[in-house]
This record gives structure tokens, C-alpha cells and sequence, in this order.
């Protein structure tokens, strides 16, 4: 049951019955009809586009065309209180109190399957969130968790197959200088040499935290080469960067 589906289907149904009557001529493949919300400040409760998809195929004017549709449309859809024509040939319907009436008591019978149209599935892959280890969790993570499962949700309730995906993205470029980061802020704490960011390291206060723990735990015991320390210097890093994680409220 969805209001704006619905009249998609009737709308381009009745378009055949006004070719079948000579009023208009259609294409063999039927345009995509679109039924949506009017513009803001509409005294409507639907809009379609119909008069302009067609106009050119008419050799008409979308308003001229509109006017033949308007005229026919409302003698065959008696829920539709009144039509405005916009200029640019819109179709501006609004329903009868009646309409809605009847329509509200299907919507609190269909209860919890309202809005939900199935009959196309797809299959679909969402990704959010996806908190990088190379920095601490944000806001804009909060935001992305709430979108990308609401999102899915929606796929989901209209019959889709949804995988959600969350990327832990500890590979690349992106995690060398993350490493060499922790590595320089290690040397700053170790040997009091100046942290000096070379325009690819990250600067942040949570690396010299993370620096101060690998130096607690002693499993590196000379930092002096770091080529010969890399793999293990990189694990300890990251390990503590996602734990420095999962531990955000």
C-alpha cells in the first residue's frame, strides 16, 4: 500500500484508456509516470508529470495537453476533488475528504505493512559507519550508523536483500603513516625529538596516548630501526586504536 505507487499504476492505466478513445496517442514504451509530493505552497495532495512526458509525443503544449487530461481524469476519478495545472504542465491533484477517509482506515488496518511495496526486489549492499582505526570515533560516525540502518530498514521492509557491511580499514597507505605516526610520537617521547608532521602523518593528542601504551607494555624493546620493528609496531598500534575505540560511550 503506497498512496504515490498506487496512482502511478492507475494514472498510466487510464492513459491507455484515452488512446484507446482517440484523445491522445501514446508510445509504444509508455514513459515512467511520476507521482510525488506537489511543490511547497500547493494547495494539492499529489502531483504528476504525465502532461509533460507527453507533450512532445502530442506535438501539444504540456498545459495544452494537460487541459485534455485534466478534463477526462476527473470525470473517471471521483476522488479527485480538483486538478491546478501548474505552468510547466504539472497535473496539481487534490483528493476529496472522502478519499481520505477510506484511506486512513486501510492505513490502520494494514497496521505495520503500510508503505511497504515488494513486487520489485533487489539486491543491495549498505556500508556505514566503518570506524577507521587511524583516528577516533566522531559524530559524523554516530550520524552514518543511524542513516546507513535506517536505510537498510527501509530496503528491507520493502522487500530487498540487504547485507549490511562494516570495513575495518586497517590496509594501505593510510595505515603506514599511521603507524609512522605513533612511531615519531614514540621517538618524541623517547628521545625528546620534535614531533614534526610531514604533511602525510597524523597529528592528533590520541596518537601520544597510544604511543604512551606501547611503550608500557615493553614487548618493543628498541625503537631505534623502525623498518625492524614495523609488523609488531603496527599490530600493538592498532590493536590499542580499535580497544581506544569500542571503549567511546
Amino acid at each position: 500500500m503506497n498512496l504515490f505507487i498506487d496512482y502511478q499504476e492507475k494514472i498510466t492505466n487510464f492513459l491507455k484508456d484515452l488512446m484507446a478513445i482517440g484523445a491522445i496517442n501514446l508510445p509504444t514504451q509508455i514513459p515512467k509516470v511520476t507521482v510525488e509530493l506537489p511543490p511547497k505552497g500547493v494547495d494539492a495532495d499529489i502531483s504528476c508529470n504525465v502532461a509533460m512526458l507527453l507533450a512532445k509525443y502530442n506535438n501539444m503544449s504540456p498545459l495544452d495537453l494537460a487541459k485534455i487530461i485534466k478534463k477526462t481524469i476527473l470525470e473517471k476519478f471521483v476522488e479527485f476533488e480538483n486538478i491546478e495545472i501548474s505552468k510547466q504542465g504539472f497535473l496539481n491533484i487534490k483528493l476529496t475528504i472522502n478519499f481520505w477517509q477510506i484511506y486512513l482506515s486501510e492505513i490502520i488496518k494494514s497496521k505495520s505493512n503500510y508503505g511497504s511495496h515488494k513486487e520489485y526486489k533487489k539486491k543491495y549492499i549498505v556500508e556505514f559507519v566503518s570506524a577507521n582505526p587511524t583516528g577516533p570515533l566522531h559524530v559524523g560516525h554516530c550520524r552514518g550508523a543511524i542513516l546507513g540502518d535506517t536505510i537498510s530498514n527501509l530496503l528491507k521492509f520493502n522487500g530487498n536483500f540487504v547485507t549490511k557491511e562494516y570495513y575495518v580499514n586497517d590496509y594501505g597507505n593510510q595505515i603506514k603513516n599511521f603507524v609512522k605516526s605513533v612511531y615519531f610520537r614514540i621517538i618524541e617521547l623517547t628521545d625528546k625529538k620534535i614531533f614534526t608532521n610531514t604533511g602525510d602523518l597524523y597529528p592528533g593528542e590520541y596518537i601520544i596516548d597510544i604511543a604512551k601504551n606501547i611503550i608500557k607494555k615493553k614487548n618493543i624493546k628498541n625503537f631505534s630501526d623502525f623498518n625492524s620493528i614495523y609488523q609488531q609496531l603496527e599490530k600493538e598500534s592498532l590493536e590499542i586504536s580499535i580497544k581506544m575505540i569500542k571503549k567511546k560511550p
